[in-house]
């Protein structure tokens, strides 16, 4: 990192290195917390851990009794493996996702990238001076399933590595 005779020269490959350190100190601090109690979340099959700026939170995001990727899982390794929300993205029209699956009694790891569509049901216009809006159950709805169809895309690509 920067020592002080060089704050004033902040940099890209700085703030990249600084960002890489928070990274691991975090890795570091779930690597001690395996030794010790896990969170609530951690101990259960399936559990997405999404990693953000500052703390990572656990929760489900796909549903244990419709996803083929959960229960393909489930089926192979029971309770030994979780997945995590690496990063996650929207660029216009489509989501991206960045999914790590941990797996088996050795923790092997997988990453993997998916990608979904938002829905196109929406479609709204004007017509004789009346604006209407047909289909779609709204843009943050769509966009949290376009966000779960990409998580569940890159976890099946996971899967394919295994």
């Amino acid at each position: 990192m920067a020592n002080s005779t060089r704050a004033g020269l902040s940099s890209v490959f700085d703030e990249m290195v600084a960002n890489n350190k928070r990274r691991l100190d975090d890795l570091y601090a779930d690597e001690k917390l395996r030794f010790g109690t896990p969170p609530a979340g951690r101990s259960t099959a399936g559990g997405v851990r999404e990693v953000g700026a500052h703390h990572a939170t656990f929760h489900p995001l796909l549903d244990p009794e419709t996803s083929p990727a959960v229960r393909r899982l489930n089926e192979r390794f029971g309770k030994d493996w979780r997945y995590e929300v690496a990063d996650r993205q929207r660029d216009g029209d489509e989501v991206i996702v960045l999914c790590r699956l941990t797996f088996g009694k050795e923790e092997s790891v997988r990453a993997q990238f998916g990608r979904a569509q938002l829905s196109q049901g929406s479609v709204a216009g004007m017509s004789d001076g009346v604006q209407f809006r047909s289909g779609g159950a709204g843009a943050k709805s769509d966009e949290n399933d376009a966000f779960r169809r990409a998580t569940e895309a890159a976890l099946m690509n996971c899967i394919d590595l295994i």
